[in-house]
């Protein structure tokens, strides 16, 4: 067990049309678990209760991509901001549809918690998080525990830090097959000016320093890493990309087995991507607002 964050647990996107999203991802060759509706408790202490928004993930090895959308638009009128906290949908699409959620993976969120509370870091306290999930025994409830951070300490994303529970309703093996050969998200991109503030933020919250290359700024966990670069350096890291808004998540990579095999899935199917390096990037608008990257494993 340690006080750190190891991983992106998850890297999630916000958007109006769940089903539109989900269909732009497979394209991309990314497969999908069947809906699910995630509970939060609408009062301290209280059970978890269905929110009204809905999700469905890309699972891989050890982490995975959301796409989140309001899917009950009568529960949801029903919740107010203050009961969706950090979970209020509402607030990230008045800015922009896309990329907006950055939760980093602990192994001891207790740990975690007394160690950035104990730094002084304004935090929501731990809460519970549980959603039903399908499992080849039936629908059994995941759970898990995350802590929050007042939005105006990261107006750039939802960002918050969870443990697993039961790890093993997630990462189910036959949800893990995906035919761009994807096998897990091993970078997220952060766009803001004063990017170091945001890099230095980060080191707090997750127990990890930064390094700098130029002007790039690398918060590396250990089975992730977070980028983050200024607006003006933004297309020399992402060839052509554009940040949604200023600071905003502007995308992510995943790793594939045999990247010949996922550009030449890219080509077959019209998609367009740049290639820098040993990665190749898809623009944002054919990723729902976010660039999507591959790089090899």
């Amino acid at each position: 067990m340690t006080a750190d964050a190891n991983i992106l647990h998850h890297v999630g996107l916000i958007t109006r049309d769940l089903d539109a999203t989900i269909a732009q991802y497979e394209q991309l060759g990314f497969s999908f678990t069947p809906l699910t509706l995630p509970r939060i408790p609408m009062k301290p202490g209280g059970e978890p209760e269905l929110l009204g928004a809905g999700n469905r993930t890309a699972i891989f090895a050890d982490n995975y991509l959301e796409v989140l959308a309001v899917v009950d638009e009568a529960r949801w009128a029903a919740v107010t901001p203050q009961q969706r906290g950090p979970f209020d949908l509402d607030r990230s699409l008045a800015r922009y549809e896309g990329l907006h959620v950055m939760h980093f993976g602990t192994d001891d969120i207790e740990a975690l918690y007394e160690r950035i509370t104990a730094d002084g870091v304004p935090n929501g306290g731990i809460h519970p998080y549980q959603r039903t999930v399908d499992t080849e025994d039936g629908p059994q409830p995941m759970r898990a525990r995350a802590m929050g951070f007042p939005p105006e300490a990261n107006p750039e994303a939802l960002v918050q830090i969870a443990q697993h529970l039961t790890p093993e309703l997630i990462f189910q093996k036959r949800y893990q097959h995906h035919d761009n050969g994807a096998t897990g998200v091993n970078e997220i991109t952060v766009c803001g000016d004063n990017p170091e503030r945001y890099a230095a933020l980060y080191t707090l919250y997750t127990g990890h320093g930064y390094h700098r290359d130029g002007d790039v700024f690398t918060v590396d966990l250990g089975r992730s890493s977070v980028r983050v670069v200024s607006p003006e350096a933004l297309a020399t890291l992402i060839p052509g990309a554009k940040a949604p808004a200023v600071p905003s998540l502007v995308g992510f990579t995943t790793t594939v087995t045999d990247l010949a095999a996922t550009r030449t899935l890219l080509t077959d199917r019209g998609i367009p991507f740049d290639t820098a390096e040993d990665t190749i990037h898809v623009p944002a608008t054919h990723g729902a607002g976010s660039v999507v990257s591959f790089t090899t494993a």
